[in-house]
């Protein structure tokens, strides 16, 4: 029976897309997500032998990293490297031969990484917290007797350093005087365009992206994070189609559909939001992210009642989160439940008095209510906190309580 059901259950088609995927893998994804380290493995070690991938190694390996097992750690990673397929597979067995204190194996590992094209910085390798652990053997020493990064890579750990310091100015100047030397580093570019955004210079950073992504076009990440920026530029149908080819290259990262389904409910889409969303409800049941934007999108879709049981779900869990009573307000707000809307208001308020949006919802709320002296109260809050919508209604209704000061 056991053996039937991983049959039957051993493909799934994801939304937006007829490529089949392996259900079981998809179900370990989700327990490395939870931190369900034992699930992991059971799910992955499900799966038949000669259909396991490198990628699926990767994660079994990860999970037995992350469960201090480094010895089933380093067989699952060597044959994830073995694949061809997880270059991260060598730092990681060197970091677990350091964990059990084998210098000389850690080394080689080591060194076969760094040989690679695509690695971690100098600096990041000597913080690491496991390689630490082998840091003063003569392995170590040796290893780092030889240069392994050319010049590009050490303008870009130089300009990474500025970045973090938010000398931002002096980070853009190293990169680009390297991209003038007519560098091809995707990764300068991507570093670029993470500075941009960082200085919320959008379309520059989107510009860097797409940079990244003419030359690694193979790279998920660069995707995902390009149509993050498509969205705050209003670009809707660029950053779907940058999500869409994030999903196509790496379709068992789960978040992935989470970020999708974001796009598609702010580009109107709100049946392929859905579809995304419970997709990935389907191995995160659970996950507040996911149930906070299905609420989203049942309300822009027209349907308040639907998304009230959404964010009632989440405060019945937490009570702290101001975003929750917030969108629940907003909910009520289109059922015309006022009083309702009103309670949940003075809860953001309680929780996050700087919360401007909060405070012009209240004095709106009081209006509908007839009590247009404390609605002008209210609006007077949410301009103070730089609420420019503020204006207007003070403007409208708000004249007689307002007072000269001589």
């Amino acid at each position: 029976m056991r053996l039937l059901t991983i049959i039957l259950s051993i493909i799934v088609i994801i939304p937006g897309n007829a490529q089949k995927l392996n259900e079981a893998y998809l179900r370990a994804q989700a327990a490395m997500q939870q931190k369900q380290y034992a699930e992991v493995t059971r799910e992955i070690q499900s799966v038949f032998r000669n259909e396991r991938t490198s990628a699926m190694y990767f994660t079994l390996g990860e999970s037995y990293y992350s469960s201090n097992k480094y010895s089933d750690a380093v067989r699952a990673f060597v044959m994830a490297d073995s694949l061809k397929t997880s270059p991260d597979a060598q730092l990681y067995i060197a970091r677990a031969y350091a964990m059990t204190t084998q210098p000389a194996k850690s080394a080689e590992w080591l060194q076969k990484y760094l040989g690679q094209r695509e690695k971690l910085t100098e600096s990041e390798l000597q913080l690491d917290p496991a390689l630490e652990k082998i840091e003063h053997s003569k392995e170590w020493k040796t290893l780092w007797n030889k240069e392994w990064y050319n010049k590009v890579d050490r303008k870009i750990a130089e300009a990474m350093v500025l970045a973090k310091r938010k000398k931002y100015t002096e980070a853009l100047n190293i990169i680009d005087v390297e991209i003038a030397n007519n560098s091809s580093s995707a990764k300068l570019y991507a570093l670029r365009a993470k500075i941009y955004e960082a200085m919320e210079q959008y379309e520059a950073a989107f510009e860097s992206y797409n940079a990244a992504i003419r030359l690694r076009n193979n790279n998920s990440g660069y995707y995902a994070d390009a149509a993050q920026l498509a969205v705050r530029i209003k670009k809707y149908d660029v950053a779907l189609d940058d999500m869409n080819r994030a999903v196509r290259l790496d379709p068992y990262r789960l978040d992935l559909y989470l970020q999708r389904a974001a796009v598609f409910r702010m580009a109107g889409r709100y049946d392929e939001a859905r579809d995304d969303l419970n997709f990935y409800f389907k191995y995160l049941p659970s996950d507040a992210k996911a149930i906070y934007q299905l609420g989203i999108a049942e309300i822009e879709a027209g349907n308040a009642l639907a998304g009230i049981e959404y964010f009632t779900t989440l405060i019945d869990r937490d009570q702290t989160s101001a975003d929750y009573y917030m969108a629940r307000a907003s909910a009520y707000i289109k059922t015309d439940s006022y009083k309702m809307a009103n309670e949940d208001l003075s809860q953001v308020l309680d929780l996050n008095p700087k919360q401007s949006e909060a405070w012009l919802q209240k004095g709106i709320m009081q209006y509908k209510l007839n009590d247009t002296e404390n609605a002008c109260y209210y609006w007077r809050k949410a301009l103070d906190l730089g609420n420019k919508d503020a204006s207007g209604y003070i403007y409208k209704y708000c004249i007689k309580y307002l007072t000269v000061e001589n």
